[in-house]
């Protein structure tokens, strides 16, 4: 059902999906009585929550793909005519609604796939007060297997967008299952006022990034490492290691609760994805592969985590009208990073953590809560708190013959407080505290004559024993 201009008769719908007669003030893009429409109008006019009025469509976009073998493109829309306007009035009303809900829908979902076959598949629904709007598209016809694929696909983004709409939750298990061997790779986005969510998945990396009012969360997680994922407990552990790291910086530098809870929800989902043990995963779209010379007994020095970068930016404020330069900000960063290189039996892994806080904030002399600061004098008694901090960790493992060999582990970290105290709008103090400090635990396995194959497995147990874990930062 292609695009056309319609005339401005309007149509509702029967339980049993026959035509009747309607007010002018309901105008439809395309007119048509078949059930997908029906769908559209109940969800329309007969639901009062958002994630009521998505239901079924994105499932239903693909099922009028498939069986009708053409592009979709229809909108309901109530105009603020009233039912005597004319035809014509209520057409050009409702073509003017329409433009606006496609140009600034209050929420929307959409779905961008990119099927083995080479075929494209795109679809957009969108909502607001006046009504609904619908596009869908594929570059070709879709075959049994596509559509198969694609409806399950649909069905998991529609739960995906009930969470999102309904708890402002996360739910990325809701797509897991979808046929990898059909998908290529896909790209989502849900819409709910002033919250967005972002998703992407390929052979190369997985990408979420979150948008709100109170700051921006993004997350990319790389395929590049996948045959050095840990088992589940492993990854478990490792990912609470890393929520402990965001809890401590969110505290030092005073950040959002709700910001920094939606980070951890959404950094544990990332982590999740492509593990072949977890009931959560999203698809499987890259096999896991160990470079030929790997010692398993080293896995415990490794995070167990798929290489990443994530970001947590809240939004920037200026709370003191008196001296406007001093903002309210935390934006943190933390990545990880994993090289290897060498062949048959010999090699070299290297992983490296990262993280960066940068973060400002006001608080009250006292109490050490938020104050509330006016242009007045008996107002500015408050403390002014800058944050910047900068944290490594690089472990270097060597492998010999198939296990390793030598292992060397340098952590550092650059951290600096500044404290500036102001009485009636007076600078009264000023405090740095600097704390910088690196440490470096270098160990390896004597190959000399007299070191006999135990006492070479015993070295070895060691470097482990004193090395697994003490990655993080």
């Amino acid at each position: 059902m292609r695009s056309s201009r319609t005339d401005a008769d309007s149509q509702t719908y029967s339980q049993l999906g026959t035509a009747a007669t309607a007010a002018p003030s309901q105008w439809w893009e395309n007119k048509s009585d078949d059930h997908f429409s029906y769908l559209l109008e109940q969800n329309a006019i007969a639901t009062t929550t958002t994630s009521g009025r998505f239901n079924g469509l994105a499932t239903g976009l693909i099922e009028r793909l498939h069986t009708t073998g053409a592009d979709v493109k229809q909108a309901y829309i109530s105009t603020s005519l009233d039912a005597g306007a004319d035809n014509k009035a209520v057409a050009e009303a409702g073509q003017v609604s329409l433009n606006d809900l496609r140009d600034r829908p209050d929420q929307s979902l959409g779905l961008s796939v990119k099927l083995a076959s080479g075929r494209s598949v795109t679809l957009s629904i969108k909502s607001n007060a006046n009504g609904l709007s619908v596009e869908a598209s594929s570059d070709a016809e879709l075959s049994e297997a596509d559509s198969k694929a694609l409806d399950k696909l649909a069905a998991g983004l529609e739960a995906a967008a009930q969470s999102y709409f309904t708890d402002n939750k996360i739910n990325l298990g809701a797509l897991s299952g979808f046929d990898t061997s059909v998908v290529s790779s896909l790209a989502f986005n849900i819409k709910a006022g002033d919250r967005q969510l972002d998703f992407k998945i390929n052979e190369a990396h997985h990408q979420l990034k979150l948008t709100s009012a109170s700051g921006v969360i993004d997350i990319d997680v790389k395929h590049d490492n996948a045959g050095l994922k840990g088992n589940a407990t492993q990854r478990n552990n490792a990912i609470q290691q890393f929520l402990g790291q965001i809890d401590s910086a969110a505290k030092r530098g005073n950040a959002d609760e709700g910001l920094v809870s939606q980070y951890k929800e959404a950094f544990s989902v990332m982590q999740k994805i492509n593990t072949s043990d977890d009931d959560n995963s999203v698809g499987g779209l890259v096999p896991a592969k160990t470079p030929a010379f790997w010692d398993t007994s080293a896995s415990s020095l490794l995070t167990g985590l798929a290489d990443f970068d994530a970001q947590i930016k809240g939004v920037t404020t200026s709370p003191n009208p008196a001296r406007l330069q001093e903002s309210d900000y935390f934006n943190f960063q933390t990545s990880q990073k994993t090289t290897q290189e060498g062949h048959l039996t010999s090699g070299k892994i290297s992983q490296n953590l990262e993280s960066s806080l940068s973060a400002a904030f006001h608080l009250e002399l006292k109490s050490g809560k938020k104050p509330v600061l006016d242009e007045g004098k008996s107002s500015q008694n408050y403390r002014y708190v800058k944050v910047d901090d900068h944290e490594s960790s690089k472990l270097d493992l060597g492998f010999e013959k198939n296990q390793l060999n030598s292992a060397r582990l340098e952590k550092s970290h650059d951290r600096n407080l500044s404290i500036s105290s102001y009485e009636l709008g007076k600078l009264v103090d000023t405090k740095n505290q600097p704390d910088k400090q690196t440490s470096v635990i270098d160990l390896s396995v004597s190959s000399g004559r007299d070191n006999t194959a135990s006492e070479q497995a015993l070295q070895r147990q060691r470097i482990i024993a004193a090395l697994s874990g003490k990655i993080f930062l």
